[in-house]
């Protein structure tokens, strides 16, 4: 089975930047506590864009992927940070080790 990694590129609403990560700590709390397929959950921010947060998630194969979308607090966070995001780029990769 592969490992699922997710490369998250967040473009805030202007001024919602400092909400956002507050909320996304939060998240991520909430995974790494719950989730044992989740490997790493970082929040990311850029030195030189302004209004930009990136999320770096790595789950152990697709079905703690799968489990991830599927949990309550996921949604949850979705639908409270949907207002404070103008655009997501989700980039989905296979870790390649060794």
């Amino acid at each position: 089975m592969s490992t699922v990694v997710l490369w998250v590129e967040l473009a805030m609403v202007a001024g919602q930047k400092a909400n956002y990560i507050a909320r996304a700590r939060q998240h991520r709390e909430a995974v790494l506590a719950n989730e044992p397929g989740c490997q790493r959950f970082d929040v990311v921010v850029p030195d030189e864009t302004e209004d930009m947060v990136m999320l770096y998630e790595i789950y152990a194969d697709e079905q703690a992927f799968k489990t991830h979308t599927e949990t309550p607090y996921m949604k949850q966070y979705r639908e409270d940070t949907a207002p404070m995001i103008t655009q997501r780029k989700i980039t989905r990769c296979t870790l390649v080790s060794g």
